[in-house]
Protein backbone atom coordinates (compact mmCIF):
# COMPACT_ATOMS: atom_id res chain seq x y z
CA UNK A 1 0.00 0.00 0.00
CA UNK A 2 2.77 2.38 0.89
CA UNK A 3 4.59 1.71 -2.34
CA UNK A 4 1.49 2.55 -4.38
CA UNK A 5 1.06 5.87 -2.58
CA UNK A 6 4.66 6.81 -3.17
CA UNK A 7 4.46 6.03 -6.86
CA UNK A 8 1.34 8.19 -7.27
CA UNK A 9 2.97 11.09 -5.47
CA UNK A 10 6.03 10.72 -7.69
CA UNK A 11 3.83 10.92 -10.77
CA UNK A 12 2.17 14.06 -9.48
CA UNK A 13 5.50 15.72 -8.83
CA UNK A 14 6.70 14.77 -12.29
CA UNK A 15 3.59 16.28 -13.86
CA UNK A 16 4.03 19.48 -11.85
CA UNK A 17 7.58 19.83 -13.08
CA UNK A 18 6.37 20.09 -16.67
CA UNK A 19 3.87 22.88 -15.94
CA UNK A 20 5.02 26.31 -17.25
CA UNK A 21 5.92 28.81 -14.53
CA UNK A 22 3.09 31.34 -14.77
CA UNK A 23 4.68 34.01 -12.61
CA UNK A 24 7.91 33.94 -14.56
CA UNK A 25 6.01 34.24 -17.86
CA UNK A 26 4.07 37.26 -16.58
CA UNK A 27 7.21 38.98 -15.34
CA UNK A 28 8.94 38.54 -18.68
CA UNK A 29 5.92 39.92 -20.53
CA UNK A 30 5.79 42.99 -18.32
CA UNK A 31 9.45 43.89 -18.86
CA UNK A 32 9.93 47.01 -20.97
CA UNK A 33 12.36 47.05 -23.86
CA UNK A 34 15.30 49.31 -23.00
CA UNK A 35 15.96 52.28 -25.27
CA UNK A 36 18.73 51.80 -27.77
CA UNK A 37 21.98 53.68 -27.31
CA UNK A 38 22.43 56.71 -29.55
CA UNK A 39 25.90 57.19 -30.99
CA UNK A 40 27.20 60.77 -31.13
CA UNK A 41 30.37 62.84 -31.29
CA UNK A 42 31.16 66.47 -30.46
CA UNK A 43 32.33 68.20 -33.62
CA UNK A 44 32.90 71.71 -32.33
CA UNK A 45 32.33 73.60 -29.11
CA UNK A 46 32.81 77.18 -27.92
CA UNK A 47 31.18 78.98 -24.98
CA UNK A 48 27.50 79.38 -25.88
CA UNK A 49 27.56 77.04 -28.86
CA UNK A 50 28.06 73.31 -29.36
CA UNK A 51 27.73 71.07 -32.39
CA UNK A 52 27.05 67.33 -32.25
CA UNK A 53 27.22 64.75 -34.99
CA UNK A 54 24.51 62.09 -34.57
CA UNK A 55 24.26 59.56 -37.44
CA UNK A 56 20.65 58.73 -36.48
CA UNK A 57 19.54 62.24 -37.49
CA UNK A 58 20.22 61.41 -41.14
CA UNK A 59 17.82 58.47 -41.24
CA UNK A 60 15.23 59.02 -38.50
CA UNK A 61 13.04 62.11 -38.85
CA UNK A 62 10.94 61.22 -35.82
CA UNK A 63 13.99 61.09 -33.56
CA UNK A 64 15.19 64.42 -34.97
CA UNK A 65 11.85 66.04 -34.05
CA UNK A 66 11.93 64.44 -30.61
CA UNK A 67 15.46 65.68 -29.94
CA UNK A 68 14.68 69.20 -31.18
CA UNK A 69 11.60 69.39 -28.97
CA UNK A 70 13.47 68.08 -25.92
CA UNK A 71 16.32 70.59 -26.32
CA UNK A 72 14.08 73.56 -27.14
CA UNK A 73 12.06 72.92 -23.98
CA UNK A 74 15.05 74.03 -21.88
CA UNK A 75 14.89 77.79 -21.19
CA UNK A 76 18.70 78.04 -21.25
CA UNK A 77 18.79 77.05 -24.92
CA UNK A 78 18.39 79.98 -27.33
CA UNK A 79 18.49 78.22 -30.70
CA UNK A 80 18.51 74.71 -32.17
CA UNK A 81 19.36 73.90 -35.77
CA UNK A 82 19.39 70.39 -37.26
CA UNK A 83 21.05 69.49 -40.55
CA UNK A 84 19.80 65.98 -41.51
CA UNK A 85 22.13 65.70 -44.52
CA UNK A 86 25.18 66.32 -42.35
CA UNK A 87 23.65 64.35 -39.45
CA UNK A 88 24.49 67.23 -37.15
CA UNK A 89 22.75 69.49 -34.64
CA UNK A 90 23.92 72.92 -33.49
CA UNK A 91 22.74 74.23 -30.12
CA UNK A 92 23.16 77.78 -28.88
CA UNK A 93 22.73 78.40 -25.16
CA UNK A 94 23.04 81.21 -22.64
CA UNK A 95 26.55 81.77 -21.35
CA UNK A 96 27.16 82.21 -17.63
CA UNK A 97 23.95 80.58 -16.42
CA UNK A 98 25.53 77.15 -16.06
CA UNK A 99 28.99 75.83 -16.80
CA UNK A 100 29.91 74.47 -20.21
CA UNK A 101 30.51 71.01 -18.73
CA UNK A 102 27.05 70.96 -17.19
CA UNK A 103 25.27 71.98 -20.40
CA UNK A 104 27.34 69.42 -22.32
CA UNK A 105 26.35 66.62 -19.93
CA UNK A 106 22.74 67.78 -20.05
CA UNK A 107 22.65 67.73 -23.86
CA UNK A 108 24.30 64.31 -23.99
CA UNK A 109 21.62 63.04 -21.64
CA UNK A 110 18.90 64.49 -23.88
CA UNK A 111 20.47 62.83 -26.92
CA UNK A 112 20.07 59.46 -25.19
CA UNK A 113 16.59 60.05 -23.75
CA UNK A 114 14.97 62.03 -26.59
CA UNK A 115 13.66 58.83 -28.20
CA UNK A 116 11.21 58.54 -25.28
CA UNK A 117 9.78 62.03 -25.80
CA UNK A 118 6.25 62.19 -27.23
CA UNK A 119 6.05 64.85 -29.94
CA UNK A 120 2.66 66.65 -29.94
CA UNK A 121 1.00 66.69 -33.31
CA UNK A 122 0.48 70.06 -34.91
CA UNK A 123 -2.63 70.84 -36.90
CA UNK A 124 -3.65 74.00 -38.68
CA UNK A 125 -6.81 75.81 -37.69
CA UNK A 126 -7.61 76.13 -41.38
CA UNK A 127 -7.43 72.39 -41.91
CA UNK A 128 -9.83 71.77 -39.01
CA UNK A 129 -12.49 74.17 -40.31
CA UNK A 130 -11.96 72.97 -43.87
CA UNK A 131 -12.50 69.36 -42.81
CA UNK A 132 -15.71 70.28 -40.95
CA UNK A 133 -17.13 72.21 -43.89
CA UNK A 134 -16.19 69.46 -46.34
CA UNK A 135 -17.97 66.94 -44.13
CA UNK A 136 -21.11 69.11 -44.16
CA UNK A 137 -20.98 69.41 -47.95
CA UNK A 138 -20.58 65.63 -48.31
CA UNK A 139 -23.53 65.09 -45.97
CA UNK A 140 -25.70 67.45 -48.02
CA UNK A 141 -24.68 65.76 -51.27
CA UNK A 142 -25.57 62.35 -49.85
CA UNK A 143 -28.95 63.63 -48.64
CA UNK A 144 -29.66 65.16 -52.05
CA UNK A 145 -28.93 61.88 -53.81
CA UNK A 146 -31.28 60.02 -51.47
CA UNK A 147 -33.99 62.62 -51.99
CA UNK A 148 -33.59 62.54 -55.78
CA UNK A 149 -33.78 58.75 -55.79
CA UNK A 150 -36.98 58.91 -53.70
CA UNK A 151 -38.54 61.42 -56.10
CA UNK A 152 -37.74 59.21 -59.09
CA UNK A 153 -39.38 56.23 -57.39
CA UNK A 154 -42.49 58.17 -56.28
CA UNK A 155 -43.02 60.54 -59.21
CA UNK A 156 -41.26 58.54 -61.95
CA UNK A 157 -39.16 61.57 -62.82
CA UNK A 158 -36.53 63.93 -61.45
CA UNK A 159 -38.43 66.48 -59.40
CA UNK A 160 -37.14 69.60 -57.63
CA UNK A 161 -39.05 69.80 -54.36
CA UNK A 162 -38.71 72.03 -51.29
CA UNK A 163 -36.13 69.77 -49.66
CA UNK A 164 -33.97 69.80 -52.79
CA UNK A 165 -34.07 73.62 -52.89
CA UNK A 166 -33.12 73.86 -49.21
CA UNK A 167 -30.24 71.42 -49.60
CA UNK A 168 -28.97 73.11 -52.75
CA UNK A 169 -29.08 76.56 -51.12
CA UNK A 170 -27.35 75.27 -47.98
CA UNK A 171 -24.59 73.70 -50.06
CA UNK A 172 -23.95 77.00 -51.87
CA UNK A 173 -23.85 78.93 -48.59
CA UNK A 174 -21.37 76.48 -47.02
CA UNK A 175 -19.11 76.57 -50.09
CA UNK A 176 -19.03 80.38 -49.95
CA UNK A 177 -18.36 80.27 -46.24
CA UNK A 178 -15.50 77.84 -46.83
CA UNK A 179 -13.93 80.10 -49.47
CA UNK A 180 -14.21 83.16 -47.22
CA UNK A 181 -12.80 81.30 -44.21
CA UNK A 182 -9.83 79.95 -46.14
CA UNK A 183 -9.04 83.48 -47.34
CA UNK A 184 -9.47 85.29 -44.01
CA UNK A 185 -8.24 82.78 -41.43
CA UNK A 186 -4.48 82.98 -40.71
CA UNK A 187 -2.20 79.96 -40.89
CA UNK A 188 -2.13 79.45 -37.15
CA UNK A 189 -0.99 76.11 -35.81
CA UNK A 190 -2.48 74.44 -32.77
CA UNK A 191 -0.74 71.79 -30.73
CA UNK A 192 -2.70 68.81 -29.52
CA UNK A 193 -1.60 68.55 -25.92
CA UNK A 194 -1.80 65.37 -23.90
CA UNK A 195 0.70 63.26 -22.06
CA UNK A 196 3.40 64.99 -24.10
CA UNK A 197 3.39 67.85 -21.57
CA UNK A 198 4.80 65.47 -19.01
CA UNK A 199 7.32 63.81 -21.33
CA UNK A 200 8.65 67.08 -22.76
CA UNK A 201 9.47 68.79 -19.46
CA UNK A 202 13.03 70.17 -19.47
CA UNK A 203 15.55 68.64 -17.12
CA UNK A 204 16.56 70.97 -14.30
CA UNK A 205 20.19 72.06 -14.25
CA UNK A 206 22.07 73.76 -11.46
CA UNK A 207 23.55 77.17 -12.08
CA UNK A 208 27.29 77.59 -11.99
CA UNK A 209 27.13 79.39 -8.63
CA UNK A 210 24.72 76.91 -6.96
CA UNK A 211 26.45 74.63 -4.41
CA UNK A 212 26.24 70.91 -4.91
CA UNK A 213 24.15 68.86 -2.48
CA UNK A 214 25.90 65.92 -0.83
Amino acid sequence: MTSMKRSNSDKNTNLNLHLPPKKAAINVANKTVPSKKIFYSIVHTIPGRIRFRIPLLARDTEYANQLKLAIESDPRVTNVRINPKAASIVINYKVGVISDNQIREHLVNLIQTAQDVVVPKEVMAKSIIEAILDALINLIDSTRKINQARNVIVYRRVRIDILERILSTSRSIIKRLKSATMFILPNKRWRLRGNSEINSQPLKLKSASEPELV
